[in-house]
C-alpha cells in the first residue's frame, strides 16, 4: 500500500511536506519529510510533488505520474533535458512509513486541504 498523489488539484500550499516533517522530527523539520511540494520557475502555478518510498522515487506533476527507481541512472538523454534537481535531495532523506505507527494514517492525507493526497 502506498499513497496516490493527484498533482492537478495540488495547490503548493506544502501542508503535506509540514506535516511529514513534523511527524518524523516532533518540528517543523522540512529537511526530515519523505513528501515535497515544490514549484518551477519557469511555469506559473505549477505545482508538483515527491515522494521518497523504499526503492523509488514517486514524482506527480499535472503531466502526470514518474517513477523512478533509486539509484538507475539519471543521465539526460539529450542535452538541452536536465535530470529533475528537485529530485536529488530526496535520495539523502528516510522513506515513507505511511505513518504506521499513527492510528489516523498517514499524516500527509489527513492535513492535505484540497485532498490531492489519498491511500493508494
Amino acid at each position: 500500500m502506498g499513497i496516490k498523489i493527484d498533482a492537478l488539484k495540488c495547490t503548493g500550499c506544502m501542508a503535506c511536506e509540514m506535516a511529514c516533517g513534523y511527524h518524523r522530527d516532533d518540528g517543523f523539520a522540512l529537511l526530515a519529510s519523505c513528501i515535497v511540494a515544490y514549484r518551477t520557475r519557469e511555469k506559473k502555478d505549477y505545482f508538483g510533488v515527491i515522494v521518497k518510498e523504499e526503492d523509488e522515487l514517486l514524482i506527480a506533476r499535472p503531466e502526470g505520474l514518474e517513477v523512478k527507481k533509486l539509484g538507475a541512472s539519471e543521465e539526460p538523454s539529450e542535452p538541452a533535458q536536465k535530470a529533475d534537481a528537485s529530485a536529488k535531495p530526496m535520495l539523502l532523506r528516510e522513506a515513507c512509513d505511511m505513518c504506521e505507527d499513527m492510528e489516523v494514517g498517514p499524516m500527509c492525507v489527513k492535513f492535505c486541504p484540497v485532498n490531492a493526497i489519498s491511500p493508494a
